[in-house]
């Protein structure tokens, strides 16, 4: 674990990552990676399949939720799904009925909810840690828990990444992708000249496979080791 990195935050980390492993096997596991979609965001954990990107921000029992809806709005513009792990010291008390309901109290009945205005909304999914059921009743009983388990993002296929997913790519692995797929570009063109013509001149389907390719064999600090596509 890096020293800058709290043993609080390790633990949700860890597991967001184990469940990660486990739902996309074949992905490459990235951590702390800077995109720029709307102002400089570093984006926790990134599960980069060969044509899927699952973004992840951990917010341990020692962080703010403060930037959270900015963080999110970042990571929907460079994934095809995003997912804002929390630790349930942010759920809020909020009353409900003896079905859904987490405790009672006074004869009144009480559930642990996600706070407002925290950006989490469809199609972000929130994963609570740790995972495990807070209601009162079983499933048997009628109880029910929507917090209670991570959902998984279903599978993408032949969805492409938004544009802006190409802000992730640094400048040499921009003008590699486009060496690969036949956009012209000049030596002095910048980041934007590159990506700008990328996206004039590619497809979905290639930006989609491009952008995920560089970043599996991308060198990282933290990370699985680099995963070189075949030709």
């Amino acid at each position: 674990m890096p020293a800058y990195r709290s043993s609080a935050e390790a633990e949700v980390r860890e597991a967001v990552v184990e469940r990660l492993r486990l739902i996309r096997p074949e992905a490459r596991i990235i951590h702390e990676i800077n995109v720029s979609t709307y102002g400089p965001t570093r984006v926790d954990v990134l599960a980069v399949s060969p044509a899927e990107i699952i973004a992840v921000e951990v917010k341990s029992a020692k962080d703010k939720l403060d930037r959270l809806p900015s963080q999110i709005a970042n990571m929907l513009g460079c994934a095809h799904h995003v997912v804002a792990a929390l630790h349930e010291k942010f759920l809020v008390e909020v009353e409900t009925n003896k079905h859904a309901a987490h405790y009672e109290r006074d004869g009144r009945f009480y559930l642990r909810n996600l706070p407002e205005n925290t950006g989490i909304r469809h199609p972000v999914r929130a994963w609570v840690f740790p995972e495990k059921r807070r209601a009162m009743k079983s499933v048997a009983e009628g109880g029910f828990d929507r917090l209670a388990y991570w959902d998984q993002p279903e599978f993408t296929y032949e969805a492409p990444l938004p544009a802006s997913a190409l802000d992730m790519l640094w400048r040499d692995e921009l003008s590699n992708l486009c060496g690969r797929l036949g956009v012209s570009s000049g030596r002095r063109s910048n980041m934007l000249d590159l990506a700008r013509a990328l996206r004039w001149h590619c497809s979905g389907r290639e930006l989609t496979k491009g952008i995920c390719s560089a970043l599996r064999a991308r060198r990282c600090v933290e990370a699985d080791p680099e995963i070189q596509e075949a030709a």
